[in-house]
């Protein structure tokens, strides 16, 4: 069995007030604001996030109550307060908020939305009463928690029964993974080290974690959770269209990888190749 290092959730943090996720599309020579080229940057190169963030049966949020766990740059909840959903937003780091704030008022004009709370909150310890929320929603947030399945745990507690959990975690299986295995396992010759481990020690925050189709089922069904669906998709990692990091900037590697990088063919097989594992799951009225 494979050891890991025991990770403190103040390293996780620290990471991510750094730089607040989807920030590192903004071009500051730009004339859109910091708001608009997120959003579009995000939904063109991830198309797939509208649809599982906001289709509905009905195709109606309005009214609803919502929580997003993990708002980052608050480019999904500004979606969610558009389509009068009563929103509620909760973030590890000051830097989220304060940049949901700042993107919230570049969207409205007036105040016409319907916020109900958006503040520095630990996931593990949500101040929401049991059975609140219609919906909760996290995307690419849960797999970096210290505490990932205590955090998932308040999030079913705060959702109404027959209430709609969707969630994304990292697949331990995806060309992002086989990337970093190359970089990190192959060329320092741990042909054996497993994609789990990699991901663990090298992608984004320190200690993420990532999850098999079948793994995640069995967490959620778990959780007495019904009707789980989950999907996988290439996302901007897969498909190396994210700026580099400072770690990879200038790297001439990397400049002549994307290039040359078989897009469309990850593009085709993202089900086996993707990064992103969604899930959406409905809490049982038996509970």
């Amino acid at each position: 069995m494979e050891r890991k290092k025991i990770i403190k959730q103040k390293e996780v943090t620290d990471f991510w007030e750094k730089e607040v996720c989807g920030t590192r599309f903004v071009k500051k020579n730009s004339d859109s604001t910091n708001h608009e080229q997120i959003r579009d940057s995000r939904y063109r190169v991830e198309p797939y996030i509208k649809e599982f963030a906001f289709e509905f049966p009905d195709r109606n949020i309005a009214d609803k109550k919502v929580l997003e766990i993990g708002v980052g740059a608050g480019t999904d909840f500004i979606e969610f307060l558009k389509r009068d959903a009563i929103c509620s937003g909760i973030d590890a780091t000051e830097s989220a908020i304060k940049e949901t704030r700042r993107n919230i008022d570049c969207a409205f004009q007036e105040n016409n939305y319907r916020l109900e709370y958006l503040d520095k909150v630990n996931a593990e310890k949500l101040p929401f009463d049991n059975n609140y929320f219609d919906i909760v929603y996290s995307y690419g947030v849960l797999h970096h928690a210290k505490n990932t399945m205590t955090c998932l745990s308040e999030a079913i507690r705060v959702l109404k029964p027959g209430g709609k959990i969707k969630i994304m975690v990292y697949s331990d299986f995806s060309a992002t993974g086989i990337m970093l295995w190359i970089l990190y396992g192959l060329t320092k010759f741990k042909i054996f080290a497993s994609q789990e481990k990699i991901i663990f020690n090298f992608l984004e925050s320190p200690g993420t974690k990532c999850y098999s189709n079948k793994e995640l089922k069995k967490i959620l069904e778990g959780f007495s959770l019904e009707n789980v669906v989950l999907k996988k998709f290439a996302g901007t990692g897969d498909l190396l269209l994210m700026p580099p990091s400072k770690k990879y900037k200038g790297n001439l590697i990397y400049k002549i990888a994307k290039k040359v990088y078989p897009r469309f063919f990850i593009r085709k097989f993202q089900n086996s190749f993707g990064l992103a594992l969604t899930a959406q799951a409905r809490k049982s009225f038996k509970d």
